[in-house]
């Protein structure tokens, strides 16, 4: 009974986190427990399906001679013909296998053999990363971060696939933090590629780093493939540059990032280079702050991802899940993640926005019937706040105890090369030039 009660009290955490990340499959599956903490926007209500039904009607239509897109046939025949969704945007080696396998089924169905296997793999990939940090004392914390996040839920009610970049990006930050393999590190980097290349974003933190085979590998992996399928993926090309030379502007009533709240506020009217200007100074510095040999792999990584977060032109709530698959190989990997403060941050950002506060309160919410509860821009600049608050006080805590080791540091590195250049004289002024400036300055006085 001892052994029992002492098993409990050191696994209870993990225990708890099952049980939530359970009840989530549960609410989506049958009772919608936890919808009324998302809007109908949110959860796609209206329109169930607009992203997941892409997938496998795109890759119908390829095996059936059509385009990748999912368009329908020459006779108009389509795969969930009376399903709304979008057309296909995911690439084509990743709508080619994970569509062949959902649409050997039903369309009614398809959708819940896909969150079925989503619990199958989530049990798989926990129990190995439980396996690779069975040693850590704040394994049970970690776990419940993977496990107990509302955006992890939001994923699984929206019936997305984002879950899939979210396991490979955990397998890959395992991997590299445990100094595994290079080729094993790079296919998962190339895998995670595959679903959304949010991972083009890592590289240079992976090359501050040290870790330029990850990236050839994974690189050339991703843009192999891309190149082997254009002929039949020149829509995904056409998407992705889209996108990376997007103008800007997205906003309420889904987009949930500082980008979007900057923009669509009335107190931030400003010319759209002060906005760059805000986005890649942001970015420079999060590289530099990377770079330093002090910062661990894992934070350089959770880094990228806020930044993404932040500044990405098309954020919706199911992306912040990232985070779920990131913040746990930080608590077992960083001592800074470790503390209390981070924790309760932590905890905080587990939890779902204040849209569930807004609509019991009456404020800016509205019933619009077939559409669900929608929020109005009020409403939506408060949700927003609600999901950046918690990240930005998280990254304050992890952040403080680099300034002194980073001010420390750069210093000595200014120092250094000031003597470098003292001794080599490649750089600033001649030494005549230096007499006559003297000289000048002699007469003057």
């Amino acid at each position: 009974m001892k052994r029992i009660a002492r098993h409990f009290a050191t696994y209870y955490l993990i225990y708890i986190a099952c049980i939530i990340h359970l009840l989530f499959y549960i609410s989506v599956s049958k009772t919608g427990w936890f919808n009324l903490f998302f809007s109908g926007a949110a959860l796609h209500e209206g329109a169930k399906g607009i992203d997941f039904y892409q997938v496998p009607r795109g890759a119908w239509a390829f095996w059936h001679n059509g385009s990748l897109t999912g368009e329908p046939l020459w006779n108009g025949s389509q795969y969930a013909k009376a399903e709304f969704s979008q057309n296909n945007v995911y690439h084509p080696f990743f709508t080619i296998i994970i569509g062949t396998f959902l649409m050997q089924f039903d369309p009614a169905s398809a959708p819940y053999v896909w969150l079925w296997s989503k619990l199958v793999i989530t049990v798989l990939v926990t129990g190995y990363f439980i396996w690779s940090f069975r040693g850590s004392k704040h394994l049970g914390f970690a776990v419940f971060m993977l496990l107990a996040n509302f955006s992890v839920y939001l994923e699984l009610a929206a019936w997305q696939f984002h879950f899939v970049l979210n396991v490979f990006l955990l397998l890959f930050l395992i991997n590299l933090v445990k100094n595994r393999y290079v080729v094993w590190r790079g296919i998962w980097y190339w895998l995670s590629l595959l679903v959304k290349p949010i991972g083009l974003l890592f590289i240079p933190f992976l090359f501050a780093k040290g870790r330029w085979r990850t990236i050839i590998v994974g690189a050339l992996c991703f843009g192999l493939a891309t190149w082997m399928l254009s002929s039949i993926g020149g829509y995904y090309i056409d998407n992705l540059k889209a996108m990376l030379f997007s103008p800007g502007g997205a906003g309420p009533n889904q987009i949930i990032t500082l980008n979007a709240l900057l923009r669509h506020t009335s107190f931030t009217h400003w010319p759209d280079i002060v906005y760059k200007i805000i986005q890649y100074g942001v970015l420079v510095l999060t590289i530099f702050w990377a770079a330093f040999r002090c910062v661990h792999r894992s934070k350089a990584i959770f880094l990228a991802v806020v930044y993404y977060l932040f500044f990405y032109e098309l954020t919706f709530e199911y992306h912040w899940s990232t985070l779920a698959y990131v913040l746990p190989i930080c608590v077992v990997c960083c001592p800074e993640f470790q503390t209390r403060w981070a924790k309760a941050c932590m905890l905080l950002v587990c939890l779902p926005d204040c849209f569930a506060l807004l609509n019991a309160l009456h404020i800016d919410v509205t019933n619009q019937g077939y559409w669900g509860l929608i929020p109005g821009e009020q409403a939506w600049q408060f949700m927003v706040l609600s999901k950046l608050i918690p990240v930005f006080l998280l990254c304050i805590c992890v952040l403080i105890p680099d300034i002194k080791p980073l001010f420390r540091q750069t210093r000595a590195f200014w120092s250094a090369v000031r003597r470098v250049n003292e001794h080599l004289q490649v750089f600033g002024a001649a030494e005549d030039e230096d007499e006559e400036e003297a000289k000048e300055i002699h007469l003057a006085l």
